[in-house]
């Protein structure tokens, strides 16, 4: 399992999503999965979770800065926009 866990911070956002979503596939359809493994599952797709929230947190806070640096290149200000 830490193996796993470990590889999925090397795997990109939307690989993350496609894991998630046979996580969720297996713990629904499948009436094989153990207790133990349905446990194991269920963990590995909380850490899956939280990198994943914390990616979409990192990029918010990145168009956030961007469209700053934008207001700065087109000369807008927020004095600007409350005179308009």
């Amino acid at each position: 399992m830490d193996n796993k866990n470990k590889s999925e911070k090397s795997v990109g956002f939307e690989e993350k999503i496609g894991r998630l979503q046979t996580i969720v596939e297996k713990l629904e359809n499948d009436g094989n999965v153990t207790l133990e493994d349905s446990m194991s599952l269920f963990e590995q797709g909380l850490v899956i979770t939280d990198e994943c929230v914390n990616e979409l947190n990192a990029m918010q806070a990145r168009i956030a800065e961007l469209d700053k640096k934008l207001d700065i290149i087109l000369g807008r200000s927020e004095t600007a926009e409350n005179n308009d």
